[in-house]
């Protein structure tokens, strides 16, 4: 019995045995592949000391697969470069690329070959592979782009500035694509966000201005401006014209994207005040006539102010030595008015500023009008034009006579009458010149100039084939010159003067009788009632200042034109300011409007005066030319007479014999 459970339960224990799970028993792993996965662990987990150790181990190993060997040097060179074994890194970068080339499509391994190299055989061999890759034209361009940005990093670290934009314009001109360009201007704008505004500002002096709107300067420029006024938006009024001058002048490709930002800063921040600056003479031989513009620009911005509008007036006195270098300084300045004196334009032509901002010049010509700066003063050609103007259209004269002086003055008038008469249609019938300063030769060439045969029977004389004589010289010596003509009996002539006549004027001490048929020109007439200089004289009177006269008027308009055009574009953009110009019509004057061409050449259509005994008024066609037939119906009646005596004459004489 014993022996048959015994029995039993081995067989139990064999049935059993039978169904059990057979053990299988692994194959060896090689020590190679051990390695292979602990470096994997490590690599994955970025442990960058571990992972170098081990991938350095493999790269020893003999029979090693292409595959295997790709990624051994790979990790080995990656590793190494952030554990910062360059020398490793070099190596095995370096291998890497031998055994599998497409590595070198990309940029991170050129970005720490090139830091390795730079760390193991020097800064020249970091620049000078950075160097070519740039010029490497087989290279994808966002390579040759980020070697251009790291090289450029690398200068600007070290503060060579210009050796920084040096290398960025060499790469944006080797750019073939609009989609590049974009490219680096939004690379270099990312790059210079990092960097607080001082730092930035620290390149301004060892940077070239005159490549301001090209890249890469538009772009540095624009990204310091917006970080300044990240950190300060009080800069906003000075920096607005800088923006707004780059975002339309700068030769950006996105154009797109800083006029957005800019729009986003006017959202944010508002239109800032237009900033003027005059330009005038205050302790000086002229000082009397600056400050009268001074407070005719003062009542002006005390106006605007009161009617809401933002508008800030800077004064700079050009007779105080240095007022050119303190201008220069001036950064948020929106138009110019001045200078008064041809010597102080000089100085700002030849310092080049008339070319960075709109210049409204008070003089009576520049050269280039309208390109190297504009005009904002009467100019001989618009006294000139107006006198035609009125003696052709109003009293309906067709032939003219130039008398002037033997001087530059004199000259220049003289010309621009003759061109004006010919673009009128009009004859000049006669032309002369005088010595200015040989008062006693006057009277000789007076006559011959009318054609004098006789004194003695005027009669006889020849009435002049003009109907009024421009004499452009000073009021002081045509008061000698006019008389003159009197003398040979040509009264009823109209004798027209340049507005020298006008300034200098003064009833007390003119002698009518000469004068009563005489024009001259103005921009500014007390009696003259307009919107624009009723206002100018209701302001003086208000706040006790007296009346107001041509200079006072060209103050008060300049600021209210300067207010009301805002901020104009550069100068440079001479165009657009001349459109913005010819499109401006629709201010109330208090002086005789001035207009500008398409070309931004300014014109004034002046009032025309004549000269009485109760001052200057606006010249009155019906008496002129009323006048005119009373004295030439005189002078024909005296000289009829004359004849008829002179004949008579001998009769009496043969009757008394």
């Amino acid at each position: 019995m014993i022996l048959l459970r015994l029995s039993a339960l081995s067989l139990l224990v064999l049935i059993l045995c039978g169904c059990a799970e057979k053990k299988v028993i692994p194959e060896p792993v090689s020590p190679r592949e051990s390695l292979m996965q602990q470096a994997a662990v490590y690599w994955d987990r970025e442990d960058y000391a571990q992972s170098q150790e081990l991938y350095q181990r493999l790269s020893r190993m003999p029979e090693l697969s292409s595959r295997q060997q790709i990624i051994v040097e790979q990790r080995l060179g990656i590793s190494a470069y952030y554990s910062h074994d360059h020398q490793t890194a070099l190596t095995a970068l370096d291998r890497w690329r031998q055994l599998d080339p497409p590595a070198a499509r990309f940029w991170q391994w050129h970005e720490m070959y090139s830091s390795s190299l730079k760390h193991v055989e020097g800064k020249e061999a970091f620049h000078r592979y950075l160097s070519e890759l740039v010029r490497d034209m087989d290279l994808d361009f966002k390579i040759r782009e980020k070697a251009a940005l790291t090289l450029a990093e690398f200068h600007f670290h070290r503060s060579r500035y210009p050796e920084a934009m040096s290398v960025l314009e060499r790469i944006h001109a080797l750019a073939a694509t609009e989609e590049e360009q974009i490219s680096l201007e939004e690379s270099l704008g990312e790059f210079l966000e990092q960097f607080p505004a001082a730092r930035l500002e620290k390149a301004i002096p060892f940077l070239d201005r005159e490549k301001l709107n090209l890249y890469p300067l538009n772009v540095f420029f624009w990204s310091l401006y917006s970080i300044q006024l990240e950190d300060d938006p009080s800069l906003w009024e000075a920096l607005w014209p800088k923006l707004s001058q780059l975002s339309r002048q700068g030769e950006f490709v996105d154009r797109a994207r800083y006029l957005q930002e800019l729009e986003d800063w006017l959202d944010k921040l508002g239109t800032p005040a237009a900033e003027i600056v005059l330009l005038l003479p205050l302790s000086g031989q002229f000082s009397s006539t600056g400050w009268k513009i001074l407070r005719g620009a003062g009542i002006a911005h005390w106006e605007s102010i009161l009617n809401g509008s933002r508008v800030r007036v800077r004064v700079l006195n050009t007779d105080e030595q240095g007022w050119l270098e303190t201008f220069q300084e001036m950064d948020s300045i929106s138009i110019v008015g001045g200078p008064l004196s041809r010597d102080a334009w000089q100085q700002i032509v030849s310092s080049g500023l008339n070319r960075k901002k709109p210049f409204f010049t008070f003089l009576p010509s520049i050269e280039d009008e309208g390109i190297s700066g504009w005009r904002f003063f009467t100019s001989p050609r618009d006294q000139v034009r107006s006198l035609i103007d009125k003696a052709v259209s109003d009293l309906g004269f067709t032939d003219f006579a130039i008398f002037y002086p033997e001087d530059d003055f004199g000259r220049t008038f003289a010309q621009i009458f003759w061109e004006e008469a010919s673009s009128k249609g009009v004859r000049i019938s006669g032309l002369q010149s005088y010595p200015g300063n040989e008062p006693q030769r006057w009277n000789s060439i007076v006559s011959s100039f009318l054609g004098v045969k006789s004194t003695d029977r005027p009669y006889l004389n020849p009435n002049p084939d003009f109907q009024a004589v421009f004499i452009p010289d000073s009021l002081y010596r045509v008061k000698g010159l006019i008389p003159q003509f009197f003398y040979f009996d040509q009264n009823q002539l109209v004798f027209m003067g340049p507005m020298l006549w006008s300034q200098a004027f003064s009833p007390d001490t003119l002698e009518q009788q000469y004068f009563s048929l005489s024009m001259t020109t103005g921009a500014w007439l007390a009696e003259h009632q307009t919107p624009g200089s009723s206002r100018l004289k209701s302001l003086m009177k208000d706040t006790l200042q007296g009346d107001p006269d041509l200079w006072v008027a060209l103050g008060y308009d300049f600021v209210k034109f300067a207010a009301g055009l805002g901020t104009l574009p550069p100068a440079e953009e001479h165009d657009q300011v001349n459109e913005l110009l010819s499109a401006n019509r629709h201010m109330e004057w208090s002086m005789a409007p001035v207009y500008w061409c398409e070309q931004g050449r300014a014109y004034q259509n002046l009032h025309v005066f004549q000269m009485n005994r109760a001052g200057l008024s606006l010249a009155d066609p019906e008496y002129i030319s009323s006048l005119v037939l009373i004295r030439e119906a005189r002078k024909a009646h005296w000289m009829e007479r004359l004849r008829e005596k002179d004949e008579a004459e001998p009769e009496r004489r043969a009757e008394q014999e």
